[in-house]
């Protein structure tokens, strides 16, 4: 059975090309192959058990080096947990030492870092802090300094922070004038000279300056207030001395110049009232241009009617006048008569005393209601985008809320001096005709008493 197994393996080993050749061998040549491939597998074996032998030794030696190094370690740690525990005992009772002997002074630096804090932060919304930059700087330290159980500060750092808060105090309260880095709208960093009013603002080249927490540096404003508040500026800039010049301060250090500047100037409020609004503007100044000159042509009317009354000889440039020439061209005839001919004379004077007073009227009343449609339709607009985004942005419906009802303003500032001006021309046109009836019924009067004593 063994030997059929040398046999099998030893086919199995040369292939089916030794196979087939092996039919052409005898069987003393086949055994004899077949004691080589033993004899050759056996020297493998030795070599692979020996240098199995050999590191099994070496295995051993460094499974002894490890167990050696892991008892030494173990002895290292130990000791150092030992002495780790020796050392916690004395840092708790140095500590407590350390207390008892720092007794109020430990709440002193308590206060004091609070206190440093509270500095801190007053520095760094101050608008002071662009002209003395670095304070922050000293107060953190101190600040570390304080909370540090290992360190104490010194009495030259409580004297800084007392110098440094009666500094903030005194700059409060000083204009100054001095050179600092301002970010202008474009983003860049220019120095230029900036003038301090306090802790309140800071301007430069005829605009204001707002301080930014974040970055630390004086920010230009994007959109500057309107000229009744930039204007005193440049006579600030100019001024030297102890020259009192009027200025505008923002108590809020610069919230309310941003408010300012984001609230829309009057032409931009113009254009939110969009077509409609411009059309009631082109009628209210057509309005008030027609009134104007109708006031200026009865004032000299006037002039010219009371210049008539002195006078008996009719004049053809007055009403007035040309009534008295229709009186001086009929006084032969009869009352009735005379009359008619005064009442004619009347009646062709009133449409040039109130000539175009009727369209002021007009415009006093459809500027109101171009100014209702305006707002009727930008309401309209404000539903659709709500329909479109939502209630979810409040500015989004005040602001189109804003512009809706701005036509009804320029509405009512059209309306409102038409109706005014109206009125007085309208007043003063029924002056002059009272002034022609009275006149006309005067003359009537002499004419009938001339005819009665004629008559008698």
């Amino acid at each position: 059975m063994k030997f059929k197994a040398i046999v099998l393996s030893a086919a199995l080993a040369f292939g089916f090309n030794t196979a087939s050749a092996a039919d052409t061998l005898s069987v003393d040549d086949l055994l004899n192959l077949v004691k080589q491939g033993q004899a050759r597998d056996n020297a493998e074996f030795q070599q692979r058990l020996k240098r199995f032998n050999s590191d099994k030794v070496e295995q051993q030696k460094m499974l002894t080096a490890a167990i050696n190094e892991r008892d030494s370690l173990i002895k290292e740690s130990e000791t150092k947990e030992a002495k780790f525990a020796d050392n916690d005992a004395k840092i708790a009772e140095e500590q407590a030492r350390l207390t008892e002997r720092m007794g109020s002074l430990k709440e002193l630096f308590g206060v004091l870092q609070q206190v440093a804090g509270d500095t801190s932060a007053v520095f760094e919304g101050s608008v002071v802090s662009s002209e003395l930059p670095g304070r922050n700087e000293f107060l953190r330290d101190l600040i570390v300094t304080a909370g540090s159980s290992s360190k104490l500060p010194s009495i030259d750092q409580l004297e800084q922070l007392w110098f440094e808060m009666q500094r903030e105090a005194t700059y409060s309260g000083r204009v100054s004038e001095y050179t600092a880095d301002v970010v202008v709208p474009s983003g860049d960093t220019v120095q230029k000279k900036v003038v301090r009013i306090g802790g309140f603002n800071a301007v430069s080249d005829g605009k204001y300056l707002n301080w930014d927490l974040e970055s630390g540096r004086l920010v230009e404003l994007d959109k500057q207030p309107g000229s009744r508040y930039t204007d005193p500026i440049v006579q600030l800039e100019s001024a030297s001395g102890a020259t009192l010049t009027n200025f505008w301060i923002d108590p809020a250090r610069g919230q309310l110049l941003k408010i300012l500047g984001q609230s829309p100037e009057m032409s931009e409020r113009v254009d939110q009232g969009g077509v409609v609004g411009y059309i009631i503007l082109v009628l209210g100044a057509i309005g008030i241009v027609v009134a104007l000159w109708r006031m200026f042509v009865l004032q000299l009317e006037s002039m010219k009617i009371r210049k008539q009354m002195a006078s008996e000889t009719p004049r053809e440039d007055n009403a007035l006048g040309r009534v008295m020439a229709v009186f001086q061209a009929n006084k032969d005839a009869d009352i009735e008569t005379l009359e008619l001919h005064l009442g004619e004379a009347i009646s062709a004077e009133i449409p040039r005393l109130t000539r175009a007073i009727g369209w002021i009227k007009i415009i006093s009343v459809v500027a109101p209601l171009l100014g209702l449609l305006g707002t009727v339709t930008g309401m309209i607009d404000v539903f659709e985008t709500m329909s479109l985004f939502g209630t979810g942005d409040p500015k989004l419906m005040a602001g189109g809320i804003s512009q809706a009802l701005v036509t009804t303003v320029l509405g009512l500032v059209a309306a409102i001096p038409c109706v005014f001006l109206h009125t007085l021309t309208n007043n003063r046109s029924r002056e002059l005709l009272m002034i022609l009836e009275e006149r006309a019924t005067g003359i009537l009067a002499r004419q009938s008493e001339q005819s009665h004593a004629k008559a008698a």
